[in-house]
């Protein structure tokens, strides 16, 4: 099994900002679309954040050579959580509210419990049930938003597809990069690689596309900017750095609990900026996600 370091204060800051910073993206995305064709967002905020994790890792000498077989997973990683997580989650956002999209994506835990138990390491009756209370307050959070953007409803399947692809890849990624132990790298140089090599695959297919052609970025106003840079510099590159430290230092299952609180930090975020109103219903299926969260969060694992 492979070796997992204990939950230390270090780990729950880094989980805590985590919740925050992933929690406030799907919001800002779906902003962000206002101004951006989906998969320009997502070429530029991964291209961004992905070369000044390059210049950290060279220029602070955390760059190590790396084994070919590691190479190939990070840039498979790249693929599965960039091109087709962030692209997809893009495309979705126009489609279906950036707190449905929250709610959708908390599958991830659930998702990595069965992948890790297919591979051998059948999950503790702990995780079990707080997967199943999580997913249970999920269902409850899910019925108070609206399945759709008003004027997409005849789409609603199609972004539920895309949904379905982004949730699939993303914990793919996760999965492989934990279970063929590529990720003792430093964060820096993991994070650089997959979201450089994520960013140009999604380029060439956003070019293909024509969206190029119809971005104006000496047009674009000063909201844009600022969520823009938002996106980059904190959704993006503390995020991925974040999450890359976090994918290191402790279990994926554990990881993996920001799906659980995203949709409650999305939706609160909503009321605060968009005045969407919280239900006593949307505040009793937040308590059963961030009880799921403390379940697996203070479960004590072990290390060989």
């Amino acid at each position: 099994m492979i070796k997992q370091a204990s939950i230390t204060p270090r780990v729950m800051i880094a989980l805590g900002l985590l919740y925050l910073i992933w929690g406030s993206t799907f919001l800002s995305v779906r902003i962000l679309l206002d101004y951006l064709p989906p998969l320009v967002i997502t070429f530029s905020r991964n291209f961004t954040a992905g070369f000044l994790l390059l210049l950290w890792s060279v220029l602070g000498g955390h760059w190590k050579k790396m084994s070919a077989k590691h190479w190939r997973v990070h840039l498979q990683a790249g693929i599965l959580l960039i091109s087709l997580g962030n692209g997809f989650m893009s495309l979705a956002g126009g489609i279906v509210p950036s707190g449905f999209s929250s709610v959708f994506m908390a599958l991830g835990p659930s998702l990595l419990v069965l992948f890790f138990w297919l591979d051998g390491r059948k999950p503790s009756f702990r995780k079990a049930l707080a997967t199943g209370i999580g997913l249970f307050g999920i269902v409850a959070l899910a019925s108070q938003k609206s399945l759709a953007i008003q004027g997409k409803e005849q789409d609603f399947l199609l972004g539920i597809f895309y949904l379905s692809v982004a949730v699939l890849a993303w914990n793919i990624g996760v999965f492989r990069t934990q279970v063929t132990g590529a990720n003792t790298y430093h964060f820096t140089q993991v994070c650089a690689i997959q979201m450089l090599f994520g960013a140009f695959v999604v380029s060439i297919i956003s070019y293909a596309h024509g969206d190029f052609q119809v971005v104006n970025v000496m047009e674009l106003p000063w909201k844009a900017w600022s969520v823009f840079f938002y996106l980059a510099l904190i959704g993006s590159m503390l995020g991925f750095s974040l999450f890359g430290y976090l994918s290191k230092a402790c279990d994926a299952t554990l990881v993996a609990t920001y799906t659980y609180v995203n949709p409650v930090i999305a939706l609160i975020l909503g009321n605060l900026i968009l005045d969407e109103s919280l239900s006593i219903g949307l505040l009793l299926a937040s308590f059963l996600i961030l009880s799921a969260v403390v379940l697996i969060t203070t479960e004590k694992t072990k290390t060989n």
